[in-house]
C-alpha cells in the first residue's frame, strides 16, 4: 500500500512539474509569436522546456518503482 501511495505522490509530482515548467513556456512562446517578448526568450523557452522534461520523466521513473517524491529508494 505504501508504494502504491507513494507511486500516486510521484506521479502527481511528475503532472504537477508539467503545470509549473509547461505553463510559463507556453505562454512566453505565445508572447514571441505576438511579438511582444524578444527573440532571445527562445532561451528561456528552451531552458524551462529542458528543466521540465528532465524532471517530469524522473518523476515518472520513481512512479512506476514506487518510490515517493522526495525520496531516493522504497520504503521499507
Amino acid at each position: 500500500m505504501k508504494s502504491f501511495l507513494d507511486g500516486t505522490a510521484s506521479f502527481l509530482a511528475a503532472l504537477a512539474t508539467i503545470a509549473i515548467c509547461g505553463g510559463p513556456a507556453w505562454f512566453t512562446y505565445k508572447a514571441i509569436e505576438a511579438n511582444v517578448a524578444p527573440w532571445w526568450a527562445w532561451f528561456f523557452i528552451v531552458a524551462l522546456a529542458g528543466v521540465g522534461v528532465i524532471m517530469t520523466v524522473a518523476f515518472l521513473r520513481k512512479t512506476i518503482g514506487g518510490i515517493a517524491p522526495s525520496r531516493e529508494r522504497k520504503r521499507r
